[in-house]
């Protein structure tokens, strides 16, 4: 493969640049809005459902409790996922800083997180977007629990590595801090 001539990487930075410069103009009210609000709902439906699950076995008897506690549960779960995947995610990439808001700038948001965010934000923003998908290097791919590619030796262990996935998805903010 012929490597790129200097003002072939000089024209190409120029337009990423110009790319970049574009996608900042864009931003504005409309998007400092959809974060605010999703955080507002994320922070009503996480307090809404704990008040829930408390009032169901405090009010409630059998089959009422367990589907109100149920609902409550699951609406704790989706909190959870918006906190973690929709606000903390984005958050830490960097995505709000240009609203130069204190709590949503990823140089001082922090997650409620099994994993530490500086680690996180170092080894995912670094490792997972430069290397995605490079085995080896990007240890979001099968975060080396799960045999995704036939670059992989097959081991014994990938006989049940369903099973490994289920429970990945059941404890994933703790698969993804170790």
């Amino acid at each position: 493969m012929k490597k790129p001539s200097k003002n072939t990487l000089n024209a190409l930075e120029t337009e990423l640049n110009d790319l970049h410069q574009q996608a900042r103009r864009a931003l504005g009210p409309k998007e400092a809005r959809y974060i605010k609000r999703l955080i507002a709902f994320q922070r009503l439906l996480n307090l809404s459902s704990r008040l829930s699950i408390g009032l169901a076995f405090l009010f409630l008897e059998g089959y009422l409790c367990l589907v109100l506690a149920g609902i409550a549960t699951a609406g704790l779960a989706i909190a959870k996922i918006l906190d973690n995947m929709e606000i903390g995610h984005n958050v830490m990439h960097g995505q709000y800083d240009w609203m130069n808001d204190p709590n949503i700038n990823s140089q001082n948001f922090d997650w409620d997180n099994a994993g530490d965010c500086n680690s996180w934000k170092r080894y995912h923003n670094h490792e997972h977007h430069t290397y995605t998908n490079v085995i080896g290097k990007d240890r979001d791919f099968g975060y080396g629990l799960l045999r995704l590619s036939d670059d992989h030796p097959w081991r014994v262990k990938n006989l049940w590595q369903f099973l490994t996935y289920i429970q990945l998805s059941a404890l994933f903010e703790w698969g993804v801090a170790y």
